[in-house]
């Protein structure tokens, strides 16, 4: 209870200045005292007959006594400043309680909008409910597409997401069906509520409303009985809007992700019946291998060799390429291809050909750092990598450590003809990228590269020659 203190209030320097002005000017002989009669302001003296009370809130602060009844101006002066006290003070509790509430709701909304998951939301709802409301349980109620109710509560320590099927009667149902919050101190005097546990003592129940729909409800119960008041549930009921959003944003994302994957599966279907009818629909066949390239190549890694893929590659050369012409500066890439992989997939068998394609792919990622230059699956066993800003000789380099860091590897290769250990072919390319040139000519530059290396007898490398203006 806020309350002003006379004591307090008459230690202010501008009222004591007040009080001791009024003396003077007015000649007059007075002095304060609390209700207790202890001399507050001035000096005790018991010959004063006049008294006058000084009341806030009707309760008496204290009293003014003085010689004659002009000490009245003085009382009615300290009554109106006692009262302005008391109403600053209240103003600054109801600012204070509002800015709670707000910075309560800001903070739920905030948390709210990061939820993905229905059983996120129920997380932060049955926390921040138990710091709002005493409660022994927070459930929410949701109509399905049947019309019937979907009843759902959260357990922290078990972390658990608990799920059974309710009805639409009793409290709930009532506020399902009028849209309007009530507070049931006592179920047991409310004819409307249908006992479901006999634990239950007193409920406090919210619709969930967007735009004007109820999709359910959320309801907070006691096994005590606990006297809510409209505070808290206008705060209740401001947290329950806050949280129908976020359900329904929940169901909304559920409901993508399901028609993602229905979409995702009707394009596999599609492209099996398209693949078995290929020499019919050609025309229809080019179309659907773009969407199913484009399908694939969604991710940016491969799978297998947790390198980048094939299409991040053709996208990552072509912003590199545009960005060296600007800066006119070289670019290189080096296609490597591993000697005899067929062989290899055919003695060793697959599982042991997926496992090789990994370690040399993971060899030639750790050995290229540079934040710039990028290492890719170019298909089956074939690698590629870009090294922006570096030149002929620096790519030389780099190729030739890279053949013997796969060698290096020792990984067996009984059918290899060049080596006893699994080994790669590079081909390299370099260029200054132009506006008139194009990254598919650096491309075709590299592989015959590649191609003059096995040539060479595999486990080499070699650069292509070729003038960096016809590019």
């Amino acid at each position: 209870m806020i309350q002003v203190k006379l004591k307090k209030l008459l230690r202010k320097r501008d009222l004591s200045s007040l009080l001791e002005s009024f003396r003077e000017t007015l000649n007059l002989s007075f002095f304060i005292s609390d209700p207790q009669e202890n001399v507050l302001w001035g000096n005790f003296n018991k010959s004063y007959d006049c008294d006058y009370p000084i009341i806030v809130d009707e309760q008496i602060l204290g009293r003014v006594q003085g010689k004659t009844d002009k000490i009245n101006t003085v009382c009615q002066m300290l009554n109106y400043i006692a009262n302005e006290e008391l109403n600053k003070k209240l103003l600054a509790a109801d600012t204070l309680e509002r800015y709670e509430e707000i910075y309560f709701l800001s903070s739920i909304s905030h948390q709210l909008s990061k939820c993905l998951t229905f059983q996120e939301i129920m997380e932060i709802l049955t926390m921040e409910t138990n710091k709002l409301l005493k409660s022994s349980q927070v459930s929410v109620k949701l109509l399905n597409e049947k019309g019937k109710l979907n009843v759902f509560s959260y357990s922290h320590q078990e972390k658990e997401l608990k799920k059974s099927q309710g009805t639409i009667e009793s409290i709930s149902g009532y506020v399902l069906r009028s849209g309007k919050a009530e507070i049931v101190n006592n179920v047991n005097k409310d004819c409307r509520y249908i006992p479901s546990d006999n634990n239950i003592k007193s409920v406090i129940c919210a619709p969930l409303k967007v735009q004007n729909k109820t999709i359910g409800v959320i309801q907070v119960s006691h096994h005590e009985l606990i006297k809510y008041t409209s505070e808290q549930l206008k705060l209740f009921t401001a947290l329950t809007a806050q949280a129908a959003i976020a359900i329904q944003n929940s169901q909304y994302c559920d409901k993508l992700i399901e028609y993602s994957h229905n979409l995702e599966q009707k394009v596999i279907e599609r492209t099996e019946e398209l693949e078995k009818s290929k020499q019919k629909l050609q025309v229809s066949n080019q179309e659907l291998k773009k969407a199913t390239k484009k399908l694939k190549y969604l991710a940016t890694v491969d799978e297998l060799t947790q390198v980048y893929n094939r299409r991040y590659f053709n996208d990552y050369l072509e912003q590199e390429w545009r960005r060296l012409v600007r800066g006119r500066g070289d670019i290189s890439l080096i296609l490597c291809d591993i000697d005899y992989f067929k062989l290899y997939n055919d003695y060793y068998h697959h599982q042991a050909g997926d496992e090789c394609l990994h370690q040399v792919a993971q060899c030639l990622k750790n050995f290229v750092r540079r934040s710039t230059d990028v290492v890719a699956r170019f298909g089956g066993e074939e690698f590629v990598i870009i090294l922006s800003n570096t030149n002929r000789f620096g790519a030389k380099k780099v190729a030739e450590k890279l053949c013997q860091a796969v060698e290096s590897l020792k990984i067996p290769h009984y059918h290899s003809q060049c080596s006893p250990y699994v080994t790669m072919s590079l081909g390299v390319a370099t260029t200054v990228p132009t506006s008139q040139g194009s990254p598919e000519r650096l491309i075709e530059a590299a592989d015959k590269a590649l191609y003059q290396a096995k040539l060479k007898g595999r486990n080499c490398f070699s650069v292509a020659e070729f003038i960096p203006a016809t590019f």
